[in-house]
Parts: C-alpha cells; sequence; structure tokens
C-alpha cells in the first residue's frame, strides 16, 4: 500500500483493508469529483473486483472522518467525491460537462473572523463552491 495511503488511513483509525487502497488509488489519479460508479467502473477492471455497495460504504466512511469531500452537482443524480485537500479549497463547477477548477486560498478568512467575533461562535468550516460554465462550454455554445 502507498504510505501516503497508509498514513492517512491511519491517522483516521481505520484498517488498511485492500478495497479501501483501491478507492484511494483511483482517487488520488484525478483532480475531479467522482460518482461511487465511477470509482466503481475503474476498480471493476482490476483483478479482484468489489461491490458497489462496498464502494459507497468505503465513501461514506471516508466521509465521514474527512478522508474525502463531496459535492452534490445541480443537473447530477448522484453525489461526487474527491480526496479532501490538505489546504482548505472552493471549486469552479462547470454545470454543462461537470468539470471542477479547484481555487486554492480563501477569499473568506477575514470575513470568517468577523462572524466568529459578532456571533460568538466558533466556525469549523464552510464551503464556497461557484456553479458556471467553463470556457470550453461557453465557446461552444457561441
Amino acid at each position: 500500500m502507498d504510505t501516503k495511503h497508509a498514513k492517512r488511513l491511519d491517522s483516521k483509525g481505520l484498517k488498511k483493508t485492500e478495497p479501501r487502497k483501491k478507492v484511494l488509488d483511483v482517487m488520488s489519479s484525478t483532480d475531479q469529483f467522482l460518482s461511487a460508479e465511477a470509482i466503481h467502473a475503474i476498480v471493476d477492471t482490476k483483478k479482484r473486483p468489489i461491490s458497489l455497495s462496498t464502494v459507497y460504504r468505503i465513501l461514506e466512511t471516508f466521509k465521514a472522518v474527512g478522508i474525502v469531500s463531496s459535492v452534490s452537482l445541480e443537473n447530477a443524480k448522484e453525489e461526487r467525491f474527491e480526496l479532501s485537500h490538505e489546504h482548505h479549497a472552493h471549486h469552479l463547477i462547470c454545470t454543462s460537462c461537470e468539470r471542477v477548477i479547484h481555487v486554492h486560498g480563501c477569499p473568506l478568512d477575514h470575513y470568517e473572523k468577523t462572524l466568529q467575533k459578532t456571533h460568538d461562535f466558533t466556525i469549523e468550516d464552510h464551503r464556497l463552491d461557484f456553479y458556471g460554465l467553463c470556457k470550453t462550454c461557453r465557446d461552444k455554445r457561441i
């Protein structure tokens, strides 16, 4: 098992199983959000395939402990997943082709501190995703 994957699982108190390794391998090979079905389709081509229900259980476990994050795309039927980033990031999501562009750096840091102070509230996390058309899809419509 890749040492980075092993450390990730160890840090969350999870066993290092072959199915979990396969899901992590697939997810670490892309920077796009993937559905459980897409992950399963890739894993299913390997020597020892795993069931779709196992992929769903793994993703839910990973989501609960913060290994993956998810997004529900406007036109998609299923939830999409990506490996959580070491650094906070936001996303630009194309509503046509579903391409995801990661935006690093957070324009909300100052605002978040103001909100915490004003409302005596401890903010643990926030998400900011922008939906629209990427250049390729926008150019196709012209």
